[in-house]
């Protein structure tokens, strides 16, 4: 029997035994694609369902090639595929070069089909091929803009859920469960090794943030109010790097905590931090609890450092202003050049006698000696409470003691 030749009526005929062959023309086209896209003939990369994403996608085609109004079906599932792929993060040129190996595969049937069966002059395929093209063309459009918009959505949704993580893993203390999870979303380890730093920026002149870069310390940046917390994935890197790394500008003050283990321990590494941050002096200054643990225990306990800072430097407020501050100033050097009296008066250019003499002021008004351990303990973390609270500490230590509300 004699079949028509007319371009059109050849190609319906091609589509409907296309459609008849079912799922032996769909493994067919997968296997061309696992041959042609190397991402889709890797077991993992590639998305599960894609025998099923493509049968269907055959299916919607050769339909719509014997009723154009049925395009409409194709253009619903090409939206809806390129959401798919960009919810599952498949890569978009990935993609889009498994949908036109798929329309080559499509056409490549086609062909095949009319030669096989002796449906008709092959070459008169070639008056429907600039069609056939172009509506795989427009297709592979409307794939990439759905994934496009999709993917701006999941990388927002993404995004958010990170910060809603880091920010209950920086004040969630003991719940293992919840760790395990924030592991998976954060891609990082359980029990890996961490560091917290808080950083402190002067109000005025603030300018857009992110996380710094530190060579092989992956970090993740969370906004609180004034400050930063960032969050950082030590690997094997010793504390070190992590502080080399950081820079302070002006105004800028930067705390960090100790090393701890595990994710579950990012919210006692937040506190350290925020206890560093408070030891700092000065702008610029980038500060290690573990450098300065007196300093965090002063500043832990205001209350308690303000009482020791009274009841052992009230006396010498009772001198001129000018003279207690040379007192103080030389006891604290003294203290920082090791006990040496010869060295201490070398760095405030003045004789080692000088400077002997100063030390016996202070242990007369004080009443501590100087070489008795505990009384110099005493007296350089009364000197180091001064130092971080200042003077009204020493002034008001009892008063800022019977203030504090009981807990």
């Amino acid at each position: 029997m004699q079949h028509s030749s007319a371009p059109l009526e050849l190609f319906h005929r091609a589509c409907r035994r296309l459609l008849e062959r079912g799922t032996d023309f769909t493994d067919t086209v997968v296997d061309r694609i696992r041959a042609d896209v190397p991402y889709y003939a890797d077991p993992v990369l590639a998305p599960p369902d894609v025998r099923r994403s493509v049968g269907t996608g055959v299916r919607h085609g050769l339909e719509a090639g014997m009723e154009p109004e049925r395009i409409v079906d194709v253009e619903r599932y090409t939206r809806e595929l390129g959401v798919r792929r960009a919810e599952q993060g498949r890569p978009l040129d990935e993609v889009l070069h498994a949908f036109r190996v798929a329309g080559s595969g499509v056409w490549s049937g086609l062909v095949g089909v009319v030669e096989r069966e002796g449906l008709g002059d092959v070459s008169q395929l070639v008056h429907v091929a600039e069609l056939v093209w172009k509506s795989n063309d427009r297709d592979a459009v409307l794939v990439a803009d759905a994934y496009r918009q999709a993917a701006e959505g999941v990388a927002s949704r993404h995004t958010e859920r990170v910060r809603l993580i880091l920010a209950a893993l920086l004040e969630t203390r003991d719940d293992a469960a919840f760790a395990r999870d924030a592991a998976a979303v954060l891609d990082l380890p359980l029990d890996g090794r961490y560091a917290v730093a808080v950083v402190a920026t002067p109000p005025y002149g603030r300018e857009p943030r992110s996380a710094p870069e530190v060579p092989g310390i992956r970090i993740l940046r969370h906004a609180a109010a004034e400050l930063d917390v960032l969050v950082a994935h030590l690997g094997d890197l010793p504390l070190d790097a992590l502080a080399a790394g950081l820079r302070a500008g002006a105004g800028v003050r930067i705390g960090i905590s100790p090393v701890v283990q595990g994710l579950d321990g990012l919210a006692r590494a937040r506190d350290m931090a925020a206890l560093a941050l408070r030891t700092c002096r000065a702008g610029g200054e980038v500060v290690r609890l573990d450098a300065r643990l007196p300093d965090g225990l002063l500043v832990s306990r205001p209350d308690l450092a303000a009482e020791l800072a009274h009841q052992v430097l009230r006396p010498l407020y009772d001198l001129e202003p000018a003279d207690r501050e040379t007192l103080l100033a030389t006891v604290g050097v003294w203290i920082e050049q090791g006990g040496s009296a010869a060295q201490a008066a070398r760095r405030m250019f003045c004789h080692r006698n000088t400077v002997l003499n100063r030390l016996r002021r202070v242990e007369q008004i004080t009443g501590l000696s100087l070489t008795r351990p505990r009384d110099l303990l005493r007296l350089t973390l009364a000197l180091d409470a001064h130092r971080l609270l200042g003077p009204a500490a020493a002034l008001l230590g009892s008063q800022h003691s019977r203030s504090r509300p009981a807990l």
